[in-house]
């Protein structure tokens, strides 16, 4: 079967050519409720639901799975810690010393999400740029340039949006 032949008679507009990149539409207000009762939780698992869809889109850069593993560790040893010190102080429970390299800790792990936000937004430009673009000729080509200060405000919440606005709408529909 030739290259550019359609999918089925109900697919005609997508050519074969066309991989499928297995990220989905979501709603914004549901991700917003499930990283509230998940006390954010939702955060990590949000970018290992989506790793292997992002790793394949057109784009030299590839998430890692440690940064996420490292926020789900930090965040079981910050619930233990909060279930040890009950309604006392942390310091009381595990020394100042100990909740300060905590709290040290804490704004590392945020500053590591932060950069797989970037990251992530890297690798949706790369996809959405398209495999013909070139760097040379990058001045006459209408590039997708995502917003660096909605990934720095908004997060997961914005990619899921650029995902849901540009890439999950070009996927074809399951039949």
């Amino acid at each position: 079967m030739p290259a550019n032949e359609p999918l089925s008679k109900d697919e005609t507009t997508i050519p074969r050519s066309v991989p499928p990149t297995g990220l989905k539409r979501r709603s914004i207000v549901l991700m917003i409720v499930l990283a509230i009762v998940t006390l954010g939780l939702y955060y990590p698992i949000w970018f290992l639901r989506r790793r292997d869809a992002l790793n394949r889109l057109d784009s030299p850069r590839k998430l890692q799975r440690w940064p996420f593993l490292i926020f789900i560790a930090f965040f079981v040893l910050q619930f233990m810690v909060g279930l040890a010190s009950g309604s006392a102080p942390r310091e009381r429970t595990i020394g100042a010393e100990a909740s300060l390299l905590l709290s040290l800790l804490q704004l590392a792990v945020e500053i590591l999400m932060v950069v797989q936000c970037f990251f992530t937004k890297d690798i949706l430009e790369d996809h959405l740029a398209g495999p013909e673009d070139n760097t040379s000729s990058s001045i006459f080509v209408d590039r997708v340039k995502l917003s660096a200060l909605m990934t720095f405000f908004f997060q997961i919440f914005y990619l899921q949006h650029i995902i849901n606005r540009h890439i999950a709408v070009s996927q074809p529909k399951a039949v």
